[in-house]
């Protein structure tokens, strides 16, 4: 189990053995569910040769949405329950995964429930889902609960350095991520999360200097699709002002070397605004998912964000 990294307690759980019928492994996207799914097939099937690993073993099933942004239909769910109830090709058990829990619906979560409720002995289920809570709680109380934890820096860092070794930004980047490896890569590979930090502080100066219209213009050069990026980017900045002025310590800072440029800006600020900004930014990162008008939600941003800083 030396491919799963952190999560101690789980790989004290995967060693130890004697395993239930139904678990559910939740985590935010990027945490390393469908890693520790198929290391768990592997185990159960007691594959020796990696066709868990690969998704080639024939007792080790999923189910997933087709387009990932739909539900998964009942009738998938109900052809994935039939298969449950064949007997393994080759191994001891079969293992059942379906990832992306949160795309099933009521029906569809009642249909699993069903074969919880009776499981054949043969058969494991491994449910993924980014929290327990979108989950029935029915469901839950069938399932023994997994929840992936961040990955230290011990750790972490000599992962990302091995597999980005030219990159110097490796550990600032998985302090960014909270410690999950998977967003850690993505910001390593789309590059832009510190350069839209940086905007975020010169975006900042014009609202307080009330030019509206730079600011404006700032954001509008963005590349198109990428104000998403620039908001994740302005939220980690806005977490770190709180850290900044609550004293929280340097050490969890990402932004330190922006944040001690404007510290002055800092000073002046009051905790309730700071606060303000953060929640402004969520709020706009879920309107901007909810709209899809970028412009518009762009536009609305900017003149919030000024209102507060005035």
């Amino acid at each position: 189990m030396n491919k799963l990294l952190g999560n101690p307690e789980i790989c004290k759980e995967l060693a130890r053995g004697n395993f239930a019928h139904a678990y559910l492994i939740t985590g935010a996207p990027g945490m390393g569910k469908k890693t520790l799914a198929r290391l768990f097939a592997a185990r159960l099937t007691e594959d020796q040769i990696g066709l868990a690993e690969r998704d080639a073993h024939p007792d080790v099933l999923w189910l997933a949405p087709k387009d990932g942004g739909k539900m998964i239909p009942v009738d998938d769910v109900r052809a994935f329950r039939r298969e449950a109830y064949i007997l393994p090709n080759q191994s001891p058990k079969k293992v059942l995964i379906i990832d992306r829990c949160e795309k099933l619906n009521e029906s569809g979560q009642n249909a699993i429930l069903k074969i919880l409720e009776e499981p054949p002995a043969h058969a494991v289920f491994l449910l993924l889902a980014d929290s327990r809570e979108a989950m029935l709680p029915t469901i839950r109380s069938r399932c023994v609960i997994w929840e992936m934890q961040p990955v230290g820096p011990e750790e972490g860092i000599p992962f990302l350095q091995e597999r980005y070794p030219e990159e110097e930004r490796t550990a600032t980047l998985l302090k960014a991520a909270g410690g999950n490896l998977g967003q850690a890569m993505a910001y390593l590979e789309g590059g832009n999360l510190l350069t839209y930090g940086e905007l975020g502080v010169r975006f900042l100066g014009k609202l307080c200097r009330n030019k509206m219209l730079e600011a404006d213009r700032m954001l509008a050069e963005l590349p198109k699709g990428d104000f998403s990026l620039f908001l994740e980017s302005f939220s980690r900045l806005a977490h770190d002002f709180l850290l900044y002025k609550t004293g929280s310590g340097e050490e969890n800072i990402v932004f330190l070397e922006s944040v001690l440029q404007i510290k002055g800006f800092l000073g002046r600020m009051r905790l309730e605004q700071l606060y303000k900004i953060a929640s402004l930014t969520l709020d706009t990162m879920r309107l901007l998912k909810e709209n899809g008008n970028e412009n518009l939600v762009k536009t609305c941003f900017i003149a919030e964000m000024g209102e507060l800083l005035r």
